[in-house]
């Protein structure tokens, strides 16, 4: 506990004293009047000491009360899987800190201009069939478009001014847009109509932080809620990593006591009520005074409740799923002790990568001696070996006081990819040692004639052209076309800047690779292809290209719980000021003859950079890109333009694209590139 809070509970307790002391008085003067006239001065100037300081603590109390609010533990929102933003989210912030909050003005302006102007530039090329040069002339020209306040922006200068009536309406609703920020909208809007882009109407779920509409919403947007209940939330993580963190039993992890608050205004009531009826000689009010004054003294037995007596089962319906699979989940906690437990919060701490279909993880309840509580809910599945905690949150009988407490249960789940063979895998053209899939220019063994040459010594019997032979008597061997097993790598975009998502609650983009890998993988072993696993981040992943089970195998707990593609972001942590490429352990390790499947949203320049290279040095690159993309914001927009313009530069090299729309089927999004590649 902190030196301020220390005090402030010092302070309490002396005015709890005092205001007591000042309703003794009270009550005795009022029941003993005539014999204390002859005691105390006439003026009773010691009561009304005593009452002035009562109210005063009263008054002070109250301002407390307003300043500091209820505290209480946040419940953690567990049913929906972990949210991950969608990409554009830089240039929101710069936008909404430049245009609010006045920060960075220069920095942050140049940086907005910078992100515009590039991605305009290749917009003008792409649609114009120009030059790069061009295309900047065309920009800083303003002939770009017909919008002269779009085209004003490249231009330098000031933004254009609103009108009167929309300045005075954003002045009287607190709300409404910037002129910059105007300007930036309009501009961004006009390169997406250039670009040929279709955006689709923006839904609830597209904007992350929605604008207020209302007047009222705007209004408290600008000057707060009157709400006074202050979240304080731990983590079960933050709990069981903290120094300060109270062990309470084995397997048991608590955070620190939490004083609530919620009796706070009744004890201000008591001393206020007790100090008016001393300076106003009004005995009744001093009276109704100990009605509040017993209420908070009841609150201050602050009896602790017994969490440690807690008995915690949890069964599932399958204890090694497989993705995307629905597993029941029945939680019993049982209260082995002999108090009574009268407020419980009783919270199951899904997993991240999981997500709650049907049912509730959460129950509300209370537990007398040897009581059970029981919920079940139902969950989809994820990749990965998941243990979860019980969170417990529990009051007092005054709900004073409240603790958090995290559970450990023993029963988890181990959710491993069957990889089994789905889809075709859009392998290119190359030579191996090994007999596979992949078509050389090559004659030898196979299936599909290649030609005809002179009989060499050692030829097999079967491949002899009797034909020939009979007719010109020359012996002859045929060669058939030969196949080869590809080696391919799949290899993952799985940075922090890759963890992106459509929407709050949609699967992030690192998540959608690993499903395409898994579907890819099988398909890809199947057929004798040599096979492997790398992923550029800061945790190093290569499993070289291989067959056999064992391969299989290593794929397998490779795609279930590998840090380097998690399904939770990596954590920020401390890197020295030397630069370390991602792919420096990737380009290392790959083979001269192998060929890549990378998949990523390809939401930066790196990854765009990453296959163009790869491609240069003779390595065939498919790209497998889930889009990530939202239209709810300006700097989602623009980023969903970037995108597209990376696309079509990778195109324009020859570099195989999938771009894979949010709620479209693999398989399809395969079978439609494999027509576009085959004209």
């Amino acid at each position: 506990m902190s030196a301020d809070s220390s005090f402030d509970a010092l302070v309490r307790r002396a005015m709890l004293a005092l205001g007591f002391v000042a309703i003794a008085v009270g009550l005795v003067t009022y029941v003993l009047v005539d014999p204390l006239v002859n005691v105390l001065p006439s003026s009773f100037a010691i009561a009304a000491i005593a009452g002035v300081l009562a109210f005063a603590m009263g008054a002070w109390m109250i301002r407390s009360r307003t300043s500091g609010g209820v505290h209480q533990t946040a419940i953690p929102s567990v049913e929906l899987p972990l949210s991950t933003p969608a990409p554009g989210g830089d240039i929101d912030r710069a936008l909404y800190r430049l245009t609010h909050y006045r920060e960075g003005t220069v920095e942050y302006r140049d940086q907005i201009q910078e992100r515009l102007a590039s991605v305009a530039v290749d917009v003008i090329r792409q649609r114009d069939d120009c030059s790069r040069e061009a295309a900047v002339h065309k920009l800083q020209e303003g002939t770009w478009t017909d919008n002269e306040y779009a085209a004003s922006f490249f231009a330098g200068g000031s933004p254009p001014s609103k009108s009167m009536l929309d300045s005075l309406s954003d002045r009287l609703t607190g709300g409404g847009e910037s002129d910059y920020q105007r300007w930036v909208r309009i501009t961004v809007d006009t390169i997406v109509e250039r670009s040929g882009i279709d955006l689709q109407p923006a839904t609830d779920d597209d904007d992350d932080d929605p604008e207020p509409e209302g007047l009222l919403e705007r209004l408290q947007a600008r000057f707060g809620s009157d709400s006074s209940v202050t979240q304080t939330s731990t983590s079960y993580q933050d709990i069981s990593t903290d120094d300060d963190a109270t062990r309470l039993g084995d397997g048991i992890v608590a955070g620190d006591l939490l004083e609530t608050g919620h009796w706070a205004g009744i004890t201000a009531l008591a001393l206020l009520a007790a100090g008016w009826g001393i300076v106003t000689f009004t005995p009744s009010i001093l009276l109704l005074s100990a009605i509040p004054a017993a209420l908070a003294a009841y609150a201050r037995l602050r009896i602790e409740p017994a969490v440690t007596n807690l008995d915690v089962e949890r069964h599932v319906s399958d204890e090694s799923p497989e993705p995307g699979d629905l597993v029941d989940v029945t939680v019993t906690v049982r209260n082995d002790g002999d108090s009574y437990l009268s407020d419980l919060r009783l919270v199951d701490r899904v997993p991240p990568s999981m997500q709650v279909v049907e049912g509730s993880p959460r129950i509300a309840t209370a537990l007398g001696s040897d009581a059970t509580a029981t919920f079940t809910y139902t969950a989809v599945a994820g990749r990965g070996d998941h243990e979860w905690p019980l969170l417990v949150v529990a009051r007092d009988f005054a709900g004073a006081i409240e603790r958090e407490v995290a559970i450990d249960v023993e029963t988890g789940i181990e959710c491993s990819p069957a990889l089994s063979s789905q889809h075709g895998a859009p392998v290119r053209s190359q030579t191996s040692l090994y007999s596979g899939q992949v078509d050389t220019a090559q004659g030898g063994a196979g299936l599909e004639f290649f030609s005809v040459r002179e009989y060499r010594e050692g030829d097999p019997m079967k491949r002899i052209d009797w034909k020939r032979h009979a007719r010109t008597g020359e012996l002859a061997t045929i060669d058939f076309r030969q196949e080869r097993a590809a080696k391919v790598v799949l290899l993952f975009d799985s940075r922090d800047s890759a963890y992106v998502s459509p929407h709050p609650g949609a699967k992030h983009a690192v998540d959608r690779s690993v499903d395409a890998a898994m579907e890819l993988f099988p398909s890809l072993y199947d057929r004798g292809d040599l096979v492997g696993v790398a992923a550029f981040d800061t945790v190093p992943c290569w499993l070289a290209p291989g067959a056999g089970e064992e391969q299989l195998e290593r794929a397998r707990n490779i795609f279930t719980d590998h840090p380097a593609i998690s399904t939770l972001p990596p954590e920020h942590t401390d890197v020295g000021s030397k630069y370390v490429d991602p792919m420096t352990h990737v380009r290392r390790q790959l083979a001269p003859e192998a060929q890549v499947m990378l998949f990523s949203p390809l939401c930066d320049d790196y990854t765009a950079e990453v296959a163009r290279r790869l491609d240069s040095v003779g390595h065939p690159v498919t790209v497998i890109s889930p889009d990530p993309t939202a239209a709810g914001t300006i700097g989602q927009r623009l980023s969903r333009v970037e995108r597209t313009m990376r696309i079509v530069r990778l195109r324009e090299r020859g570099i195989r694209i999938v771009d894979w729309e949010p709620e479209e089927p693999l398989g399809i999004e395969l079978e439609r590139a494999a027509q576009r590649w085959a004209v």
